[in-house]
């Protein structure tokens, strides 16, 4: 094995640690110094490596010893790929004889382990069989079913090698019938040949591409996905393929990768396949099933019956086919081999030296070895008889240590045991390895840096409030901890966090509202600190923080030891943009970097270091013996053959997104630095020639050369790839200032070719003048304004530049933006002038005149350092290029103030123009040694990287290009989604890097195994674990992670709410087949000709076969409940009952309702001659023109596979084509969020903003107004041609409130088309959480009495949700034109703009609208009446401690439940409480939740719910956190630092102590009616509000006045004077009558702006710390508001306890 990878894995971490402390350097060397410590400190950001190992795979017989013994067919030996003289592995023997047995089989066995022949040699077979016997011909023997299309197309090539070139006929055929199957045989064929390489793959006359094709004669072997299964059962055309003619012929049904059907999942598809088989009217189909391991034999029964429930045959536990290990026996006795060798062998292996050399290596050890035995054969005979091997056997197999471990455990270095693994993993016999060894790499991002202040100076990685010295001694307050940030220009350290009352805290990074206020720690600043009103005094040891200025300063006690000095530069909401201590200057984002890595920057990182490390080339080293003539003396001669390597591996991401980023960031970050160091490489070999200077075109010429030499464009032509070395050249040139220049890092710079005689009466010596004209001319190369001697597009300027264009120079301005004023107007000035002036003293006006000479002398002809170019219109001038030179660096200086860094020094003057420091020329090399940067430019191996993405953004033909390509070697790195984790074949190939923590451990071993594949190497995977609480909770114990349990899928068939689904599917497929005129395109079709009516016609005649062909169907315990045999299942169809309408009478319902309610807008609109007509009849055709499937699929009238139906397209259109390479769809749920207009997509290198809200002619959006409740939370919403007068809470609402639209046709992109993707992540906006918006008054509510309390269950069988995206989008009403407006306020906006045609657009009105989804599925609504959850980090641990209580209760997948809180208030005269709804994640719903109107069910989830949060052991005795065994999943990820088990706790113990006992639950049979409301005194009122648990998240405005300079009363004299009336005044002069000097200081007159609803509260006074707000009467209002925050409120309107009130604001 070449890869060593104990020892790369710890080059990898050292190359990641380098580049945080190179990307995190500060000008504290206290704190730089321990900040290295800690990232060095072990598992501080790597765990690892762990290994594993396994022993191979047992040997069965041979497929040509299966045929001579007359099991299979002679003819399967003539098919070369099943490679007959092969020994099969044991279990693909079992799986063979028990599927020929007619035994139903699930063959669990591991990845990488030949599944796939598995069950294709018994299809197969049979067909031979068939053949032999004359009966083969058309029809379906075979399904194979796969959950995706990926796996599809994967298994079509898979039997493309098998039988294309079978001999004989009749042929076995086979086909592919999935959504991507053209209708005719002219258009698939036209496809196919666009897509293979058909002088490679000719089409096959066996392979039927064409659904014509396979309707005509169905082929042997049928390939598709469950969903197209159910619409070839709907589909008069289709069912063709399940006639009675074909059924007899039908063999095997395959389902690969079955552990994917859980859940409703799971029922959905086991349904489906009862109908299959009731279609076909068989019930001795034979079934295999290949999973992924799903555990040992103890599990036999569960895996059982999921076979069972799945395809409703009989499986046995001798049809569970598992692979079996066996462990290799010695032929002889073992002997201890001396362990030199290994390490001698492993150095000769890694270079590649030839057998016959090793051999003889092995010899000279005393080895004896068999003349003809193959190398790796030697190896598996020396190891198998080393007493060593079963050393490591005992320590490790069946473990998983890390290697540190292990090496100590056999008491040798970790050298020496990946050693022995390179050499054991070569040692292979008949096609097989020794042992399997896999090696399991996890490193971690930082969160922060965090860090006391003086004297203590400690840091610390992880995020804490305080520490102490002595953590024992409680006499000791320790030391307040704070988090820094840095100047990413300077490294000036920032303290960030916020002041509330009087003290410095920390802000969590993870809270939405994350926007700290920011301090100056240390850092040269220019002004008197102390007497300056930002500079602040800060206490170290309990954070207490004051203005500097203040008369009696700090008050904490602690003493001035601990005082530091502090100026705040930011406050809290705004952001920072230059840096007080070096001027640095960002316009577009802040020039704080936190101590926090971005994941594609760590995994950039982590990418390079390990392509790195993969071998590029392999030595062969050849030993041969010379004879010399003249003196006979024989000598050896070592001859060293290089071949390259391609070095390859896969990068997983979870979504489609971020794999697509990733991949052109990675692309994009490794190829600069490529070129960096082949630049490295032509100055280190043309050392003498660069340190004199070498023109920029003889540079350019080197470069090229080199690009041409490693093949960095290998498909661009010569000129094509100098334009490449131009455009990374000017790259260079203009980014001289950044942390990775070459400048910085020492390695060359490019230096204008002055030569300047000194200037008369300045004082100037002719080099000073020469230094100072090379600094002005660098002014001119950071705007890249030098001559270009290739043609560039704006495309190639924007990679060099960062406005995206390049500058040209005048004398003065001209007003440009792209011309530059090299002198600057009268009375202005500028940045050379600027330094100029420096330069000379201060004199500016003889700078001025200075500076116009240089401009001049550099125009002269004479010298022509500056030319004449054309920019558009105008001309200006730039540098000659000629006159530029790359040179090696000599010196370079640093500035003291700005660490400027530069190669140039007149008189020690900083060329920053607003700098005051020095330069000081410094050892810049002794700095670099440790440099990540110089590192790397330095010590990369030049091996260009090929990244492309493979994730299902792509077309199924791009997506195989690139897989093709990848496997022949042609591609570097892939970066995936989910489409490469299941058995994609991808060739050989040792490592994985996952990008994060997968969800589960079924996930890591899917992706793990992707590597390994290679017969001779051990494979490695290494994952990164971003700063999330799912990758840092497995990061702690990665064990769990790699040797997780898979459990076999669990799931009950007996589901009425899904099979009731596939009973009207059925109905629909009998009628369909019946009246095939009737199956109609859309919805508004099919009513139009009494579709519905016709069908209940049908089902009125209770056609037998239907009944009979049902009672296959549905589950015998459901027959009765729906009334199959006497169809009475057909009232739940159609009912005009008004309390029991059917489904197919509410869908019509709902559609005439919503068709009607149009038409009578549309009627008064005509009739009022008012404007919108035409936006009606779109509207209406909307409606009628919805696809029937999706219609009956979105209506839960047919199944939905859990599968989203409202799916969408980000599109191009008019000027921009759709790129028919990309497949852009999402289901709307995410698509209003990653499809919004102003939002940016990257798909296959592409960067596409989405601009337009798509139109279709003739259509219109639905659309609906929508109001939150201030009272309640509630969503109301109804459609836009009513008005929301009334909460459903009762409370009054303003009219038609927001509005929002379904973008149900999609969204198309922006008319500038596609761009090039850059380094920035892209720009997204963000969707809120899932909102219930059905309406509880139409819900029947029964009171249940669970242990004595009063609980409010409510069920609703098909109830709405809502997700709104509400990030202030303006939309045309006419194009769909969107753009975000933050700051808009007005319902209209006038905005120009173009239609998606590039035309102006007829409208120039946006209008305010949300973008929002709506989903139907089972609801459950619950209150609680007399517990009190008031605060939403309660309710949210409640919530999901049930739903894990539902889970278990149920024994269902946690995943298919979610759930949502919702505010409700039984009465006006109550404060309100949370309330819970959960619901199905099944769209349309599966009946999950709906199980617990059932009292028990009930009583057992909260039982459940409390044994769980009761017996976890995260967060102590105090239970204040929550964890992956309790509460914690991968998709809450965004409450786990609010969820707390003691929460959950506190609720469950008031029903019951103990879990232990049922609790006894009742149900009231009536439904429940409110009691009637009685008159409460307003006193108690006002109490029940003013609990101290506060009810939302409240965001302070930056509005409010506390100046330290006032008093207590000199604010309360400022209230005095904003009284209206008497009352008033006499009210304030009360209160202050009495002793306020005890009062906590108010701030006064600030806003607060309430998170879950955007109300806004204006208080006159506010006491955070108390929870007191005080209003005087003109804010009557924004009291009202507040009084439901749970806050103490006063109103001077109302009467109220002063005593009370002052009681609550004392100190």
């Amino acid at each position: 094995m070449l890869f060593r990878p104990s020892e790369s894995s710890k080059k990898i971490v050292d190359f990641y640690r380098r580049y945080m402390l190179t990307t995190f350097s500060t000008n504290n060397e206290k704190y730089n110094a321990q900040l290295k410590e800690a990232l060095e400190k072990e598992g501080a950001i790597a765990e690892g490596p762990y290994l594993s190992m396994s022993d191979p795979y047992e040997k069965g017989r041979s497929l040509k010893e299966l045929a001579d013994e007359g099991l299979l067919s002679k003819d399967i030996l003539n098919i070369q790929g099943f490679h007959p003289e092969r020994s099969l592995y044991r279990h693909q023997e079992e799986a063979v004889r028990k599927s020929i047995e007619g035994k139903n089989l699930v063959v669990t066995t591991g990845t990488g382990s030949g599944k796939t022949e598995s069950f294709l040699i018994p299809v197969i077979n049979q067909l031979l069989k068939e053949k032999e016997t004359g009966t083969l011909g058309p029809g379906v023997r075979t399904l194979i079913i796969y959950p995706m299309n990926a796996l599809v197309n994967d298994q079509i090539r898979r039997l493309r090698e098998l039988l294309a070139g079978m001999e004989g006929e009749p042929k076995i055929t086979f086909g592919r019938f999935t959504g991507e199957t053209k209708e005719t045989f002219r258009e698939a064929k036209a496809k196919y040949e666009e897509v293979e390489d058909i002088s490679v793959n000719p089409l096959c006359e066996n392979e039927l591409i064409s659904r014509e094709q396979m309707r005509a004669t169905p082929p042997n072997i049928l390939i598709t996905n469950y969903a197209m299964l159910e619409y070839m059962l709907l589909r008069p055309g289709d069912n063709i393929i399940f006639s009675e003619e074909n059924s007899r012929k039908w063999q095997y049904i395959v389902f690969d990768e079955a552990h994917s059907y859980s859940g409703s999942k799971g029922i959905e598809v086991a349904s489906l396949v009862k109908r299959v088989k009731a279609m076909l009217r068989r019930d001795d189909i034979k079934f295999i099933l290949t999973s992924a391991t799903l555990g040992n034999e103890k599990l036999n029964d569960e895996i059982i019956h999921f076979g069972e429930a799945l395809c409703t045959a009989k499986f046995e536990s001798s049809g569970i086919v598992r692979s079996h290990t066996v462990e290799v026996k010695p032929e002889h006795d073992v002997t201890k081999i001396n362990f030199d060798l290994y390490k001698e062998l492993a150095t000769m292996i890694r270079d590649h030296y030839m057998d016959s050399q090793i051999a003889e290596t092995i010899r000279k050890y005393g080895a004896e070895i068999e003349n003809g035995k193959e190398l790796s054969e030697i190896l598996f005979d020396i190891i198998l008889h080393d007493s060593f091997y079963f050393d490591v056997r005992r320590v490790l197999f069946n473990q998983i240590k890390t290697v540190t471990e292990v090496a100590s455990e056999l008491q040798i270095t970790v050298d020496d045991l990946t050693d022995f693994i390179a050499v054991a993993s070569n040692a292979v016999k008949d096609n097989e390895r020794l042992f399997e060894a896999k090696y399991h790499m996890f490193l971690r991002g930082i969160e922060g840096v965090y860090v006391t202040l003086s004297p203590s100076y400690k840091l610390f990685l992880n995020r804490m409030e305080t520490y102490k010295e002595k953590p024992y001694d409680e006499s000791d307050v320790g030391y307040k901890v704070f988090e820094i940030s840095f100047c990413n220009n300077c490294n000036a350290l920032y303290i960030t966090g916020e002041e509330i009352e009087g003290y410095l805290v920390q802000k969590s990074k993870f809270n939405d509202d994350y926007n700290p206020e920011v301090y100056l720690l240390s850092g040269d600043f220019d002004e008197d600190d102390d007497n300056d009103e930002n500079s602040y005094h800060i206490c170290s040891k309990c954070g207490a923080i004051k203005r500097a200025t203040s008369v009696n300063g700090l008050q904490c006690g602690h003493g001035t030891k601990y005082v530091n000095k502090l100026i705040k530069v930011k406050k809290r909401g705004e952001k920072l943009h230059s840096c007080p201590c070096c001027h640095s200057v960002n316009g577009q984002r802040s020039i704080l970097r936190p101590y926090f890595l971005g994941t594609e920057a760590a995994t950039a990182v982590i990418a390079t270091a390990l392509y790195n490390e993969l071998p590029g080339e392999e030595h062969h080293i050849e030993v041969t013996t010379i004879q010399d003539d003249f003196f006979g003396d024989d000598g050896e001669q070592i001859v060293d053959h290089k071949d390259s390597l391609v070095k390859q591996f896969l990068a997983f991401s979870d979504n489609r997104q971020t794999a697509a980023f990733f991949a052109t960031y990675l692309q994009s970050t490794y190829q600069d630095s490529l070129i960096k160091r082949i630049i490295k490489e032509i100055v280190d070999e043309n050392r003498e020639q660069v340190d004199n200077g070498i023109s920029l075109n003889y540079f350019i010429s080197l470069l090229g050369a080199r690009f041409q030499k490693y093949q960095l464009f290998p498909k661009e032509s010569e000129d094509m790839v100098i334009k490449e070395a131009w455009i990374h050249t000017l790259k260079e040139i203009s980014n001289f200032k950044a942390r990775n220049s070459l400048m910085k890092t020492g390695i060359m710079m490019f230096d204008v070719d002055f030569n300047i005689p000194a200037p008369k009466n300045l004082g100037l010596s002719a080099e000073e003048t020469t230094i100072l004209f090379k600094n002005l001319a660098k002014l001119m190369m950071k705007d890249a304004a030098l001559s270009i001697e290739t043609t560039l597009t704006k495309a190639d300027v924007g990679k060099f530049t960062v406005t995206g264009f390049q500058k040209g120079y005048d004398q003065v301005s001209s007003g440009l933006s792209y011309i530059e004023g090299w002198c600057p107007e009268q009375d202005k000035t500028n940045k050379r002038l600027k330094y100029v002036t420096k330069v000379l003293g201060g004199d500016e006006v003889t700078a001025r005149r200075l500076l116009e000479s240089i401009w001049r002398y550099m125009g002269d002809k004479k010298n022509e350092y500056i030319l004449l170019q054309s920019f558009g219109k105008r001309k200006a001038y730039v540098l000659n290029s000629k006159k530029i030179k790359a040179k090696t660096v000599k010196k370079l200086f640093i500035c003291s103030e700005c660490k400027n860094i530069t190669p140039y020094s007149v008189r020690g003057i900083c060329d920053n123009p607003k700098c005051n420091g020095y330069l000081e020329e410094y050892d810049y090399m002794s700095v670099l040694k440790d440099n990540h940067y110089y590192n790397l430019f330095t010590n990369l191996e030049i091996s260009p990287m090929s990244v492309h993405e493979h994730t299902a953004q792509l077309s199924s033909d791009r997506a195989y290009e690139y897989q093709k390509e990848f496997k022949d070697k042609k591609i570097n790195v892939l970066s995936c989604s989910t489409t490469f984790e299941m058995g994609v074949d991808v060739g050989s190939l040792e490592t994985v890097f996952m990008r994060n923590m997968p969800p589960s451990p079924a996930n890591y071993a899917q992706r793990a195994g992707r590597a390994g594949r290679s017969l001779k190497s051990a494979a490695y995977a290494i994952t990164f674990c971003p700063n999330s609480s799912h990758d840092l909770n497995y990061y702690k114990n990665p064990v769990s992670m790699i040797k997780g349990s898979i459990n076999p899928p669990f799931f009950n068939v007996s589901n009425d709410k899904i099979v009731l689904r596939h009973i009207f599917a059925s109905a629909f497929s009998f009628f369909w087949k019946i009246y095939q005129e009737l199956y109609k395109e859309t919805i508004g079709e099919f009513i139009e000709c009494d579709g519905f009516k016709r069908l209940h016609e049908f089902l009125n005649m209770h056609p037998e076969n239907l009944r009979n062909y049902l009672l296959n169907v549905v589950p015998k315990d459901l027959q009765n409940f729906f009334g199959i045999k006497d169809y009475s299942w057909v009232s739940l169809l159609f009912n005009e009952d008004e309390g029991a309408k059917g489904y197919c009478n509410l869908v019509i319902d709902k559609y005439n309702d919503d068709i009607t309610a149009l038409e009578k807008a549309k009627v008064k609109l005509i009739e009022e001659n008012k404007n919108g007509v035409d936006r009606i009849t779109r509207s209406i055709r909307t409606i009628k023109d919805q696809r029937i499937i999706e219609f009956l699929s979105k209506n839960n009238l047919i199944p939905k596979y859990g599968f989203p139906v409202d799916t969408v397209e980000l599109q191009g259109g008019g000027i921009n084509s759709a790129n028919s390479n990309l497949r852009l769809n999402r289901d709307l749920f995410t698509a209003i969020s990653e499809y919004a207009p102003e939002s940016e997509v990257v798909a296959d290198g592409n960067l596409i903003k989405s601009r337009y809200v798509r139109k279709l002619p003739g259509y219109e959006w639905p659309k609906y107004n929508y109001a939150k409740c201030s009272e309640c939370l509630t969503l109301n919403r109804t459609l836009s041609i009513h008005r929301i007068k009334k909460c459903r809470c009762g409370k009054e609402l303003n009219g038609r409130g927001h509005q929002y639209i379904i973008p149900q046709f999609g969204f198309q992109m922006d008319t500038e088309g596609m761009k090039p993707v850059g380094l920035n992540k892209p720009e997204r906006t963000y969707k809120g959480s899932v909102s219930y918006i059905g309406d509880e008054n139409k819900i029947e509510f029964h009171e249940y009495n669970i242990c004595g309390h009063q609980v409010l269950l409510g069920n609703s069988k098909m109830d709405s949700l809502a997700v709104l995206n509400e990030s202030s989008f303006y939309v045309c009403e006419t194009c769909g034109y969107g753009k975000v407006y933050e700051k808009a306020t007005d319902r209209i906006v006038q905005y120009k703009h173009e239609n998606p045609n590039g035309y102006k657009c007829a409208s120039d009105k946006l209008v305010s609208y949300a973008l929002g989804h709506e989903l139907q599925t089972d609801v459950v609504l619950l209150k609680f009446l007399d517990c009190e959850v008031y605060k939403q980090e309660e309710a949210w641990t409640i919530l999901y401690s049930m739903l894990e209580g539902l889970s278990r209760t149920m024994n269902i997948d946690r995943n298919e439940l979610s759930g949502c809180l919702q505010w409700y208030r039984e009465n006006d005269n109550t404060p309100g409480n949370f309330g819970f709804v959960l619901f199905d994640n099944t769209p349309g719903g599966a009946g999950y939740v709906r199980k617990l109107i059932e009292p028990t069910i009930f009583a057992n989830m909260l039982r459940e719910a409390f044994y769980i949060v009761s017996n976890c052991e995260c967060g102590g005795e105090a239970a204040d956190t929550a964890c992956y065994s309790c509460l914690c999943n991968y998709y809450n990820q965004k409450q786990h630092d609010i969820l707390k088990r003691k929460y959950a706790i506190e609720f469950f113990q008031q029903f019951s102590l103990s879990y232990k006992d049922e609790w006894p639950a009742i149900r009231n049979e009536e439904i429940y009616v409110k009691p009637a409301v009685e008159t409460v005194p307003q006193k108690i009122i006002k109490e029940a509000f003013a609990i101290t648990k506060e009810h939302f998240q409240l965001e302070y405005g930056d509005d409010g006045q506390n100046q330290e300079s006032e008093t207590a009363e000199e604010i309360w004299d400022n209230l005095s004077e904003d009284c209206y009336t008497d009352a008033e005044q006499c009210l304030i002069a009360e209160i202050k009558s009495r002793n306020i000097v005890n009062i906590v200081k108010p701030v006064y007159q600030q806003t607060i702006k309430i998170l879950e609803t955007g109300e806004k509260i204006y208080t006159d006074l506010i006491w955070r710390s108390k929870k007191v707000m005080l209003f005087l009467d003109e804010n009557k209002d924004s009291y009202e508001i507040a009084r439901k925050t749970g806050w103490y409120c006063y109103c001077t309107s109302e009467t109220f306890d002063i005593d009370e009130f002052l009681e609550r604001i004392q100190v």
